[in-house]
């Protein structure tokens, strides 16, 4: 087996792969992907059941994704590192529908409409609401300044700050801070927040910045990968192995291997068999947790490593997979997204969440009418959770836990599709098969700490933390994915874009650029 490669990276989330496919494709670089789950993608793999004839498919990540219009930035990124292979459904013109108790507000694809919407419901707050959209690409301006900080030549850097803005005061304010100086109504700050679990942080602990990053993402609408998210990770594989590379699976990396503050190689286990390899150059995309507290051998010095062990949260989610009998179009659905709350105060259903088991609030989302190619339709049913509420199991196996798990999961499978069922009526009675996964699960397959799949949280401490960064104290070692950059799928496929250019150099980065277009 081959054990010298230019650059090995550890996991095969979009981070990882997005930096594979950068250094093999621009800079002709051999590259090794280690993946310790049995398929590669990370968040952006699918997964297949059968039942009685039909053949269901679920992302596990990518639920939509934002700002993909052609020749948008972001779209760029994905052809480019796709080689064209990907395309994208654009979801309906109002593609997130958030249901409230007394109300539901239907959000259109088009940033107008959606503030004449706002304007038209709250009147009072016209100069608010308007002041709110200006803020959000603020805030999001701010970030990335910083980023262009990092990248280019610090001389640069300093004359490009002489003339830029400072908006840090408006971008680490946390969201509530933000919605409590400038609205009244609290339906109004509740609608605003509706989306905050795309990021997994509560108003009052999020960072304004993160909130704005998201919105701004969606301000025309969503998009799905056609063919499922699996697609992803299938098109950029090739690329890899086109320059004498490989993606493998099914194999976990136990330590990186540090010579004299240098990086040379990793130590892995498949099965029974332990094998080491070598290269110039180790990125981890195991977050930086994994990485600093488990990969790298206790003995080196990392100064920050309790400040890592204090940043990472407890919030984990439970996701109901449903496979319907008929298309739910039927229930009156076009693709859009269903976001449903028992109540307008985003904090107080967060708060109810972590500490028991009912449920407060659900995402609903319909693959299968996102994706023209599917044929046997879908749904996924998440709701919010804390991980210590499944502790009792968690020195238990995938497939192989007890009895009374097992239980749980009915009841909590019956709880989530009453819950959805109040609010679509008929859902219940399409529904053929379910599947429930639990913090557990998503413990079991991301190895992320507690199942949190969102892993440091976007508080506005977060974006001051200088390890969320590619840099790392050891030489030739980088981080990629959401802790080299921010959160979510567009996140990671920026850390890999951030990595690459730390690993290239300035010029490399220009020739990166271009190459990209």
């Amino acid at each position: 087996m081959e054990t010298q490669f230019d650059t090995i990276i550890i996991g095969s989330g979009i981070g990882g792969l997005t930096t594979a496919v950068l250094l093999s494709k621009v800079f002709n670089k051999k590259v090794l992907v280690l993946e310790k789950h049995f398929v590669p993608g990370g968040q952006t793999h699918d997964f297949v059941r059968t039942h009685n004839g039909q053949k269901f498919s679920w992302d596990v990540g990518i639920h939509y994704i934002g700002d993909l219009k052609k020749g948008h930035f972001g779209r760029k990124i994905f052809d480019f590192i796709t080689n064209n292979q990907l395309n994208w459904q654009k979801m309906p013109h109002v593609f997130e529908k958030f249901v409230y108790p007394d109300f539901t507000f239907e959000q259109p694809s088009n940033p107008k409409e959606f503030a004449d919407k706002l304007i038209g419901m709250f009147p009072s707050e016209k100069d608010a609401v308007q002041q709110y959209f200006i803020d959000i690409k603020n805030a999001a301006k701010w970030y990335q300044s910083q980023v262009a900080d990092k990248l280019m030549p610090r001389m640069l850097s300093r004359i490009k700050n002489v003339f830029s803005k400072d908006y840090s005061d408006l971008a680490l304010q946390t969201t509530q801070t933000y919605l409590d100086k400038h609205f009244e109504d609290e339906k109004l700050k509740a609608i605003l927040t509706s989306v905050w679990g795309d990021y997994g942080v509560p108003p009052k602990h999020s960072a304004f910045l993160m909130h704005s990053l998201v919105i701004k993402s969606y301000l025309y609408g969503g998009y799905y990968p056609i063919g499922g998210a699996g697609k992803i990770a299938k098109s950029m594989i090739p690329i890899i192995e086109e320059n004498g590379g490989k993606v493998m699976t099914n194999i976990s990396v136990e330590e990186i291997i540090i010579k004299d503050n240098k990086a040379v190689g990793v130590k892995t286990k498949k099965g029974k068999n332990e094998a080491i390899f070598s290269a110039e150059t180790i990125i981890s995309d195991a977050g930086a947790y994994n990485t600093y507290l488990k990969l790298i051998p206790q003995e080196i010095d990392i100064p920050f490593k309790e400040e890592i062990k204090n940043a990472m949260g407890s919030l984990s989610s439970i996701t109901l997979h449903v496979g319907f009998k008929e298309s739910p179009e039927k229930l009156g659905v076009k693709g859009e997204n269903y976001w449903i709350f028992n109540e307008y105060d985003h904090n107080k259903s967060y708060e109810k969440s972590m500490n028991n088991l009912n449920i407060h609030s659900a995402f609903v989302s319909f693959p299968s009418l996102k994706d023209r190619d599917v044929q046997d339709h879908t749904a996924e049913i998440i709701t919010f959770t804390n991980y210590d509420l499944f502790v009792k199991w968690q020195d238990s196996t995938w497939l192989k836990r007890d009895e009374d798990y097992k239980l749980l999961k009915e009841k909590l499978s019956q709880q989530l599709l009453d819950y959805t069922d109040k609010q679509l009526p008929g859902f219940k009675d399409i529904v053929a098969f379910t599947d429930l996964a639990t913090p557990l699960t998503m413990e079991f397959f991301t190895n992320w700490k507690k199942g949190s799949f969102y892993g440091i949280p976007a508080t506005p401490e977060r974006f001051k933390y200088k390890w969320i960064s590619p840099d790392t104290p050891i030489k030739n070692l980088y981080l990629t994915g959401t802790d080299a950059a921010t959160l979510g799928v567009f996140g990671a496929l920026m850390g890999g874009i951030f990595t690459t250019a730390k690993v290239v150099g300035t010029r490399g980065m220009m020739r990166m650029m271009k190459a990209i277009g």
